[in-house]
């Protein structure tokens, strides 16, 4: 059973470096990859207000609720 799912809201983890996160580090889950050998699932995302796309294992994702 996967954590996740397309059209999910996450937010990418503190402690989890790319220059192309904003600052926000909120986006949606557009497609989930396959895991591999001893990889965990991996997504992509694209981040609100950019087109930017990157792909993440599930252990740099969690569920984004407003607070």
């Amino acid at each position: 059973m996967t954590k996740f799912k397309a059209g999910d809201l996450v937010r990418i983890r503190d402690g989890t470096h790319a220059s192309e996160i904003p600052d926000h580090r909120v986006g949606m889950i557009i497609e989930r990859g396959e895991a591999s050998g001893n990889y965990t699932e991996s997504y992509t995302v694209v981040f609100l207000g950019t087109d930017v796309h990157l792909k993440f294992h599930e252990m740099f994702l969690e569920h984004f609720t407003s607070s």
